[in-house]
């Protein structure tokens, strides 16, 4: 590119008389110009432009070979029309017709022979100004083609981005819609369930029997309400970074005892067999193996994880435990259930979310207790994931830091 002192350009010299390109050379480098180059053979002039890329031709028209006007004309193959390339035509043919000619053949200024050469020094000067102008008008073209290219690519991100937001803010309505109706089933069953439970319990000449039955209803709705109000609880701690984790040294196997004295007669009354595995005496009884971590947490999280199995399981087992793993331990739960699809698996973990979210999917629930026990075992240092075959069954494993010591 020439720059603004225009002593850097590439000039061309084609002229068959070896005489006026020494008498060219010589007001050039007298003037400052450096990176010059001449022929004589006006065959060679479209070669020799393609690799020195001239900012300026100085041509002859009468040559032997190839004319002026010819040259010109093979030049125009191979300029794109939008480039400024000045051509001087310098020749001893004075007709107004040749300078008509070679005007419109291409040559942006005309001078006849014999030359004055300080009216040649100041046309070269004039024709590089023009065009270093152009190429500076160039390149401002292509630097706000590039920012219009960068602004079109920043607008058509935002665009992405406020789509991708307008159908997250749609769901997010969505998923409110869908909790403000499940949210008011789930109270809104149990509490019917007391209420309506409660005011049979008052009737007189009722048998033992009767009042057992509507004890046991009673307690069912109050458990399921008090489940509930827990859940929702639990959920506003962990969105609002209230939740914390107490650590403390606690065995394993009790709480997982604890768990199977807690669902073993949700279990039975679904004829399902629940089992407890834990590792084999060596690796654990024998060192009386401790943690320390939140153990209302982890009891939280291993009963979520095995009511969900036992809730989605007609028929079969439910099986938890845990293994050791370096330094984690690594805890299971595993079903013979209805499983998972693959739709669903990528969002499972999302609060509210269940395969079914219909009121009349026959499994009670408000979503919320996997995302619950994600955040839990996140909270304690440890990761969820689950394995799952639509119609045979999942298994969720969780692991949580364990220091051997």
């Amino acid at each position: 590119m020439v720059d603004s002192t225009l002593k850097n350009a590439n000039i061309l010299i084609v002229d068959d008389k070896q005489a006026n390109i020494d008498i060219l050379t010589g007001l050039l480098e007298i003037r400052g110009y450096k990176n010059i180059k001449t022929i004589t053979d006006p065959r060679l002039a479209v070669r020799l432009f393609q690799s020195f890329k001239p900012d300026l031709i100085l041509l002859d028209l009468m040559m032997p070979h190839l004319t002026g006007f010819e040259v010109m004309e093979q030049l125009k193959t191979i300029i794109t029309s939008d480039t400024y390339l000045p051509i001087l035509v310098l020749t001893a043919d004075i007709t107004v017709e040749a300078k008509q000619h070679a005007l419109s053949g291409g040559a942006k200024d005309f001078l006849a022979k014999p030359f004055d050469l300080i009216e040649v020094d100041l046309r070269i000067k004039n024709l590089l100004e023009t065009r270093y102008l152009h190429q500076r008008l160039e390149n401002q073209n292509q630097i706000l083609e590039e920012k219009v290219k960068d602004r079109t690519l920043e607008l058509e991100n935002t665009n992405i981005e406020l789509i991708a937001a307008k159908d997250k803010a749609e769901e997010s309505n969505r998923l409110k819609s869908a909790f403000l109706h499940l949210i008011s089933h789930e109270i809104r069953t149990p509490l019917n369930q007391i209420v309506g439970f409660g005011q049979l319990l008052v009737e007189p000449d009722l048998t033992q029997k009767e009042k057992d039955e509507y004890l046991k209803a009673l307690q069912s709705g109050s458990n399921r309400l008090i489940k509930t109000v827990t859940d929702y609880i639990d959920i506003a701690l962990i969105v609002s970074g209230a939740m914390e984790v107490r650590e403390e040294v606690f065995s394993p196997v009790h709480l997982l005892d604890a768990t199977y004295n807690k669902f073993l007669t949700s279990c039975k009354d679904k004829n399902l067999t629940l089992t407890v595995q834990t590792p084999p005496p060596q690796n654990f009884f024998e060192n009386n193996i401790q943690i320390k971590s939140d153990h209302a947490l982890l009891r939280k999280v291993l009963s979520y994880l095995v009511d969900n199995a036992i809730k989605f399981t007609e028929q079969g087992t439910v099986s938890y435990g845990f293994q050791i793993k370096e330094n984690e331990l690594e805890f299971f739960i595993r079903d013979t259930g209805v499983g998972i699809s693959e739709t669903a698996c990528a969002h499972i973990f999302d609060t509210f979310m269940q395969e079914d979210a219909s009121l009349s999917r026959g499994y009670e629930g408000n979503g919320l207790e996997l995302s619950i026990a994600k955040k839990f075992v996140e909270l304690i240092g440890g990761r969820i994931w689950f394995e799952s075959v639509k119609g045979e069954g999942s298994v969720f494993y969780f692991t949580i830091p364990y220091d051997k010591r």
